[in-house]
C-alpha cells in the first residue's frame, strides 16, 4: 500500500471545491492509502476528518507562512506506515488505476522516483467519487476535455521512504524545488521513471489569487521564490530527464536517439564537477554514435 502526504491551500472560494474533489478522489481509491494532510490552513482539519486522514497542523514555514518542503518530507516520513511514498499537490485528482503500479516498483528498484505529466482540466462543481456513475462520468469528460501540461507541470512525487538524505528548505508552489527533486535523483543514481503513459491525473485549473498573490508565483518571482532559485542554482530538471518509462505493465529504460542526445546535454548539470570531461564525452558520442 501507499502512504500519501500533501498540504491544502485554504478551503474557501474555488480551492474548496477543487482540494475536496482531490482528496476525495485519494480515498476514493482505497480505504487502505494512508493519507497526511499537513499544515493549518483553514478548513484542513475538517477535511481530513471527512475522509478519514491523518492531521498535522504544525509546519516549519517560511517568514510568509509558505510550509518547507523539508518539513514536510521530516513529518510524513516520520509518521508514515508504508514504505511507498506519494508528495502530491492538493488540486490533483488521482485515476482508480492508482496503486496498480507498486508491485513493479518494489519488484524492479530499492530506490526511485516516480513522475508525470499531469492533464489540465476545468472542473467547476464538486464531484461525488463515492458515487460509481458520477466517478465514471467524470473521467469520460476528463477524456474529451483535459489537456496535457508541458514537461515543467510536476504534481506528484513517488519514492521509497528514507530514500532522501537532505532536502533543502525549499517553498513550495514555487519554483524550481520539483525540478531539484528530479536532479537529485538523477545525481544519486536513482531510477527517474515517467509514469505519463500509464497514469491521467487531473489538475483542476485555478487562479493565482490566494496568500497575498496576484499572478502564478513561478512566472512573476517573489521573495519565497527567488529564494527557491537560490537554493537549487539552476540545478533542475525536467520529465523530459526521467530515465526510465512506465510502459505496458513493465518499466523500460529510455535508449531512444532523441534521449539520449539530450541527456548527453544534462549530464554536466547533474555532475557540475565532471564537466569537463563529460563536454569530451558529449562531443564524442554525438560525433561517432548519433
Amino acid at each position: 500500500m501507499i502512504t500519501l502526504f500533501s498540504t491544502p491551500k485554504n478551503f474557501t472560494g474555488i480551492f474548496n471545491d477543487i482540494q475536496l474533489n482531490a482528496l476525495r478522489s485519494w480515498r476514493s481509491i482505497s480505504n487502505e492509502i494512508q493519507i497526511i494532510i499537513l499544515g493549518d490552513s483553514n478548513g484542513s482539519k475538517e477535511a481530513a476528518l471527512e475522509i478519514n486522514a491523518e492531521y498535522i497542523p504544525i509546519v516549519k514555514s517560511t517568514n510568509s507562512g509558505i510550509p518547507y518542503l523539508s518539513d514536510l518530507f521530516k513529518q510524513a516520513e516520520n509518521r508514515a506506515r508504508y514504505d511507498v511514498m506519494t508528495f502530491i499537490n492538493a488540486d490533483i485528482i488521482l485515476p482508480d488505476n492508482f496503486l496498480d503500479f507498486i508491485p513493479l516498483l518494489t519488484k524492479n528498484f530499492n530506490k526511485y522516483l516516480m513522475i508525470g505529466h499531469r492533464w489540465d482540466m476545468d472542473v467547476m462543481n464538486q464531484i461525488d467519487f463515492k458515487n460509481k456513475n458520477n466517478k465514471n462520468k467524470f473521467w469520460n469528460l476528463a477524456e474529451d476535455s483535459s489537456q496535457m501540461h508541458a514537461c515543467t507541470g510536476i504534481d506528484y512525487f513517488i519514492f521509497k521512504k528514507n530514500q532522501w538524505n537532505r532536502i533543502p528548505d525549499f517553498a513550495i508552489g514555487r519554483p524550481g524545488y520539483d525540478n531539484w527533486l528530479i536532479w537529485n535523483a538523477r545525481r544519486h543514481f536513482v531510477p527517474v521513471i515517467d509514469a505519463s503513459n500509464y497514469l491521467k491525473v487531473i489538475h483542476q485549473n485555478h487562479d493565482y489569487n490566494f496568500h497575498n498573490l496576484n499572478a502564478d508565483p513561478k512566472v512573476i518571482l517573489e521573495e519565497d521564490g527567488l529564494n527557491n532559485k537560490k537554493i537549487h542554482g539552476n540545478k533542475t530538471l525536467n520529465l523530459l530527464d526521467t530515465n526510465y518509462q512506465l510502459e505496458k505493465g513493465v518499466i523500460i529504460k529510455k535508449t531512444s536517439k532523441e534521449y539520449i542526445n539530450r541527456n548527453l546535454g544534462k549530464l554536466p548539470i547533474i555532475f557540475p564537477e565532471l564537466a569537463i570531461p563529460l563536454s569530451f564525452y558529449k562531443r564524442f558520442i554525438r560525433r561517432y554514435f548519433l
